[in-house]
């Protein structure tokens, strides 16, 4: 077996700094007290992470569904899938309607008018798009869509989110909008909504989220032991308790290529392979 030259270097990008820290102080402090010897590195964008990945700056990168998808793509059988949260596994991406917009299926949506999120959003438009336009609804033709202002963050990258979408289909901006489902709870909490109060019009078919993605770097070694440290993590344990909180999971548990098939295709049928992460 070959011995590691340097600690196992995992990336991710650090849109909240403060919780970032946080968060990968208690991941290096694990997996070096279990025999692991790592280290962490913070990037400003997904672009610069997954380019130290692909240059082997990076072993594994903690990465959003794009990124991700983006590694898979372009070194097929390089990059690979190691795991994810349990709460990253067969999530939906939904379109809402206010309850008295009379909307009920795709049909009612016709003419109307459909809030998205920005066109490199894999949630918000890729993948919603994607399998609308299987089940016969044309974004371009089938609605009116509406055009929301998008929001510079810290990290100089514009989004218009899912609280964005849901506040213009509150406000009758908007007719219906796409959000990803995780965030309903929340957001029918932040409008004092009742669950009747909206209508789900759609759903995609189930997809994963965020993964843990290796890079050329990784030995077959070191990510079989990866995993399974990972996956090993107790959420009962004081000193990783927090840190599983702050990063919505209760597990984490080993994932595969799969999961991210349908937004590879997205991908490719948007052409983007390779032009943002």
């Amino acid at each position: 077996m070959t011995q590691r030259q340097r600690p196992l270097m995992i990336g991710a990008t650090a849109a909240d700094p403060k919780r970032a820290v946080f968060i990968w102080n208690a991941i290096r402090k694990y997996f070096n007290e279990a025999g692991l010897e790592t280290e962490y590195a913070l990037y400003s964008t997904y672009d610069a992470l997954c380019g130290a990945v692909l240059d082997g700056h990076v072993d594994i990168a903690w990465n959003a569904p794009m990124a991700h998808a983006q590694l898979l793509l372009q070194s097929p059988g390089t990059c690979r899938t190691l795991a994810m949260r349990d709460t990253d596994e067969d999530v939906h991406s939904l379109i809402v309607a206010r309850a008295d917009a009379a909307i009920a299926d795709l049909d009612d949506l016709r003419g109307r008018r459909l809030a998205l999120g920005v066109d490199i959003s894999s949630e918000l438009f890729l993948l919603p798009t994607a399998q609308l336009a299987e089940d016969g609804f044309d974004i371009t033709s089938d609605c009116e869509l509406v055009e929301l202002e998008a929001t510079e963050y810290s990290n100089l990258q514009r989004w218009v989110d899912d609280r964005a979408i849901f506040g213009a289909v509150m406000d009758g901006r908007a007719d219906a909008g796409v959000i990803f489902e995780p965030w309903l709870g929340y957001l029918l909490r932040r409008h004092e909504l009742a669950p009747d109060d909206i209508v789900e019009v759609w759903r995609t078919r189930p997809y994963c989220h965020c993964a843990y993605t290796s890079g050329p770097s990784l030995s077959e070694t070191d990510s079989k032991r990866f995993v399974e440290l990972l996956v090993a993590m107790d959420p009962e344990d004081p000193d990783i308790a927090e840190m599983m909180r702050m990063e919505h999971l209760t597990k984490w548990v080993r994932a595969t290529d799969d999961g991210w098939s349908d937004l590879m295709g997205a991908v490719r049928k948007a052409d983007l392979v390779g032009k943002i992460f």
